[in-house]
């Protein structure tokens, strides 16, 4: 099972993600760092890499001088909630073709709950986006954006169509660096059971987010609504 040349340790980070998949249970150790070296044909350092690259992504714990310990389901689209990280690259990042749907977006009045937010004090407008996404063409998350208004967004995103919006972003010199966020758990209602194809109420997790700039201004709020069967935020707490 050697490996075609590209990003060596993406291709490993590939390659183990699989064998999880298909041979490993949640809390199991996985082969040695040498081991997978020698099956895989190659360094512990690029073994290592892909290993680290799978613990930031939240499919992996790894705990020194023990081994690297698979967390959660096998089934959910898995990521660590201490990084910030695009739907996109997440749904990538397992093997999924990632997509959008039901895209409605447009220029509004700043709602009252959302101005607290984005820390703006009159009633500007925000560019208001709401959209599916979908892995492998199943819904998985529906989510609601709001953005601090710049001339020129509602073309910019209709004429070049971004499926990352931190990229989208960007073309306005919002850059963002971090983001401060609160996860809980919700009930579906009408709308979210109709964005996201659900037939009766279900259990969501609500990510709420704002996002903000290298300079510690804020330039996104959201709301994304994940499907708990599909989505699954973990973090490993360390004892003090």
């Amino acid at each position: 099972m050697k490996l075609e040349h590209r990003s060596l340790y993406i291709q490993v980070r590939d390659k183990i993600y699989e064998l999880i998949n298909n041979e490993f249970e949640p809390m199991q150790k996985i082969p040695s760092e040498q081991k997978l070296s020698e099956q895989l044909g190659v360094s512990r350092n690029t073994v290592r890499e892909a290993i680290r690259t799978l613990e930031q992504e939240g499919v992996l714990l790894s705990r020194h001088g023990v081994g690297n310990f698979v967390i959660g389901s096998k089934k959910s689209l898995k990521t660590a909630i201490t990084t910030l990280e695009s739907s996109t690259n997440i749904i990538k990042a397992h093997g999924y073709i990632p997509g959008t749907k039901n895209v409605v977006s447009k220029v509004i009045e700043i709602p009252e709950d959302v101005k607290a937010q984005l820390l703006i004090e009159d009633n500007k407008d925000v560019f208001y986006i709401e959209r599916v996404r979908t892995a492998d063409g199943e819904a998985v998350v529906y989510v609601e954006d709001y953005i601090p208004y710049q001339s020129g967004m509602e073309f910019e995103y209709k004429e070049t169509y971004h499926e990352s919006l931190l990229e989208f972003l960007e073309k306005f010199d919002y850059k963002v660096s971090f983001s401060i966020c609160t996860l809980k758990a919700v009930i579906s209602d009408e709308k979210t059971e109709k964005k996201l194809d659900l037939n009766e109420k279900s259990a969501l997790l609500l990510l709420k987010q704002i996002h903000y700039s290298t300079v510690g201004v804020p330039v996104l709020y959201s709301d994304s609504y994940y499907l708990s069967d599909k989505f699954e935020f973990n973090v490993v707490r360390k004892r003090a």
